[in-house]
């Protein structure tokens, strides 16, 4: 497991914790911080002993921070978790059975719950039945419950250092393109996700299409695509890119720059009905409607 983390010593420990005392004895744990000025380093020292390697110096990025990491790890299965995330309770022996049973999987994932500052749960992401197609239509894979075998990773490479926002959009696209049909679900709840006010995708959510259309564009000028996914172009710009920039946006208060991103979202949708679905679903995110993006 590795642990990229820059000044979030407020869910350093906490995160540190949710790995270090999971139940499988054979867990490596890394973190890469990135020259955190808050009380990281503090708590890095006071848990080392059970660090497989820790490091804090200036990086380029989580991308960067992440690649570092898998580059040292020495185990079987791969994972990343943010700092102001958290697996849950059993998380890596669910992972280490369903991986010994589907050894041929290129990726192993369960539900992920949605936290908030202080822990409390907001929602579950569901993650049954996921493949290309859900991810191309805009449904987060819920990256902290995602866990990637080494021969995945030998055959698709690092993350992408250049994107900072879809980087692991992008890998996973990469994967699931690959090995369409390889991954296997685990039925529970692995790691918690915390969605609050300084979390990156929602602080600097103006920027996050930008990321998400230089990856679709990139992808759909593949000439190796299957025609059923080239057919998928107009709704998943519609979906990944301007519908998830709209929530995000909405959820962080800048309703016009939301309803911008809204108004293109509907534009590409090709049903009135799944439009008018977007608009209910997208308007859930305006600050004080509690509710959170699938």
């Amino acid at each position: 497991m590795v642990i990229p983390s820059y000044n979030q010593g407020a869910f350093l420990e906490e995160c540190l914790r949710s790995v270090l005392d999971q139940t499988h004895p054979r867990t490596e744990v890394i973190v890469i911080d990135g020259g955190s000025a808050d009380s990281s380093r503090e708590i890095l020292n006071r848990y080392e002993r059970r660090l497989e390697y820790w490091v804090s110096e200036p990086d380029r990025g989580q991308a960067h921070a992440v690649n570092k990491g898998w580059s040292r790890a020495k185990g079987d299965v791969l994972g990343w978790l943010n700092s102001d995330d958290r697996l849950e309770a059993g998380a890596l022996e669910a992972v280490a059975a369903a991986w010994a049973e589907h050894s041929d999987s290129a990726l192993v994932y369960g539900d992920v719950q949605e936290i908030d500052p202080q822990g409390n749960p907001l929602g579950v992401k569901h993650m049954g039945g996921f493949g290309l197609r859900s991810l191309l239509l805009g449904k987060n894979m819920g990256q902290p419950g995602v866990f990637v075998p080494r021969n995945t990773y030998a055959a698709v490479g690092d993350l992408a250092e250049d994107l900072h926002f879809a980087l692991d959009f992008e890998f996973f696209l990469r994967v699931w393109t690959a090995f369409p049909d390889a991954g296997t679900h685990i039925p529970q709840i692995v790691a918690s996700s915390r969605v609050w006010a300084a979390a990156k995708t929602i602080h600097q959510g103006g920027l996050f299409g930008e990321e998400y259309r230089k990856v679709l564009e990139a992808y759909f000028s593949r000439s190796d695509l299957p025609r059923e996914i080239r057919t998928l172009r107009r709704k998943s710009f519609s979906r990944s890119v301007y519908f998830r920039q709209a929530r995000l946006l909405l959820r962080a208060g800048k309703v016009r720059e939301g309803l911008a991103d809204l108004a293109h979202a509907v534009i590409l949708e090709s049903s009135p009905m799944e439009a008018a679905r977007l608009v209910i679903s997208a308007l859930r995110a305006l600050p004080g409607e509690g509710q959170h993006a699938p």
